[in-house]
C-alpha cells in the first residue's frame, strides 16, 4: 500500500492533500450512516499522514456543524509536511488543536487517527497508555486505515492497540486488518476507494479507454 500511494503520487500526480481530502470525505460518510452518534466528536491525529487524514476530518465535520474537538499528540513541528499543512488548514478555519483529555468518556464517538500503516515499532509508552484509556472509555471508536497499535501486515499488536468499533481502510484492505488480532481490534471494516491503486489496475483502466477508443 505505501508503494500504491507513492506511485499515485509521483507518478500519476495526485496530491498527497487530495487523497487526505478524499480520505476524510469517505470517512464522515461511515461517521453519519446512522450508526455513531454525533453529538461530540473527537478527533485523535498524529504526526504522520494518518494524522493528517484526521484533521482533514475534523475541519470537515465542524463545516457540517458537527461538535468536535481536535486531540493533535506531538510536537507540531515534527509533523509529516502534509499534515502539517492539514494543521495549517484546519487553524484557519477556527480549529484549535487540544493537547490532553482528562476523561474520554465525555463524548460520544472517537476517531483514531494516532497511527496508520507505517507504525512498526512497538507504541512508545505515554501514547500506549492513552490507547488503554480510550480502550477503558468503552465509546465507540472509528479507526482510519487501521486501530492504532495494530501492525498493518501481521496483525500483530505492537504493545497496545485501538479497539475500535469499525475502521475504514483506503484503496485495499491490508493484511493485518484479516489475521492476528486484526478482526479482534478493527470491528467493521469499510474498504473505501480514494483513487489510490496498483498499477496493473492503472493499466487496465488505460487498455479499457483504447478500447472504447477503438
Amino acid at each position: 500500500m505505501q508503494q500504491y500511494d507513492q506511485y499515485t503520487i509521483n507518478e500519476i500526480g495526485v496530491s498527497p492533500l487530495v487523497l487526505m481530502e478524499k480520505t476524510a470525505l469517505s470517512t464522515i460518510e461511515v461517521l453519519a450512516a446512522g450508526q455513531f452518534d454525533l453529538a461530540r466528536v473527537l478527533v485523535i491525529s498524529g504526526l504522520g499522514n494518518n494524522g493528517g487524514d484526521g484533521i482533514a476530518t475534523a475541519r470537515l465535520l465542524q463545516q457540517k456543524g458537527v461538535n468536535v474537538e481536535l486531540l493533535f499528540v506531538g510536537d507540531e513541528a515534527r509533523a509529516a509536511n502534509n499534515t502539517s499543512q492539514q494543521l495549517e488548514i484546519a487553524k484557519n478555519y477556527g480549529i484549535e488543536p487540544i493537547q490532553r483529555v482528562k476523561d474520554f468518556r465525555q463524548y460520544t464517538v472517537i476517531v483514531d487517527a494516532l497511527f496508520g500503516i507505517g507504525l512498526v515499532k512497538p507504541v512508545p509508552v505515554k501514547l500506549g497508555e492513552m490507547i488503554k484509556r480510550i480502550n477503558a472509555a468503552n465509546i465507540p471508536v472509528i479507526a482510519l486505515d487501521v486501530p492504532s497499535g495494530l501492525n498493518a501486515t501481521t496483525g500483530e499488536i505492537l504493545g497496545a492497540a485501538i479497539r475500535a468499533t469499525a475502521t475504514v481502510t483506503f484503496a485495499y484492505p491490508k493484511t493485518g486488518l484479516l489475521k492476528g488480532e486484526g478482526p479482534k481490534r478493527a470491528g467493521t471494516v469499510y474498504v473505501k476507494d480514494i483513487g489510490i491503486y496498483a498499477p496493473e489496475e492503472i493499466a487496465n483502466f488505460k487498455n479499457s479507454s483504447e478500447s472504447k477508443g477503438n
